[in-house]
């Protein structure tokens, strides 16, 4: 790169990374990720109010919108429980969805993913929340029956 160019990007508050170490892109639900569908699936799974849980969840949406990556629960049939954190108070679940700490490589498109290691609690609002484990797996929709 030209000492021209580096004086322009340091001007302008543009950082040099190199190739690959792009910043990982938020994920976001909005009013229309159809929250209905994941406690549905939660109800299958005898999850109950205040219960928190390690899951996988199978097949989700990603879209993006506004610059953003939007996560829909619309294609998903499955929530497989790894783990029961915390057991529930058999309340019912709440119909509002919030995700927290959930994020994406830059290099992921948008598609069908199968989300692996989240913890899922139903206190107030269904929360989907990323961990250390927390990964995206490509979904192949030709294996999908719809």
């Amino acid at each position: 790169m030209s000492s021209f160019t580096s004086f322009f990007r340091n001007l302008f508050g543009l950082q040099d990374q190199p190739s690959g170490a792009r910043e990982p892109r938020r994920v976001v639900v909005t009013s229309s990720s159809q929250p209905e569908v994941l406690q549905k699936v939660m109800r299958e799974e005898k999850l109950s109010h205040g219960e928190t849980v390690m899951a996988n969840l199978s097949p989700v949406r990603l879209e993006k919108k506004r610059g953003k990556m939007v996560l829909y629960f619309c294609p998903m049939k499955s929530l497989e429980i790894t783990d029961t954190l915390t057991a529930g108070d058999g309340g019912s679940l709440p119909n509002q969805v919030t995700v927290e700490d959930l994020s994406i490589p830059r290099e992921l498109e948008e598609g069908l993913y199968s989300l692996h290691n989240v913890t899922v609690t139903s206190n107030g609002t269904m929360q989907v929340k990323a961990t250390n484990e927390t990964d995206w797996k490509a979904f192949h929709s030709d294996l999908y029956s719809w």
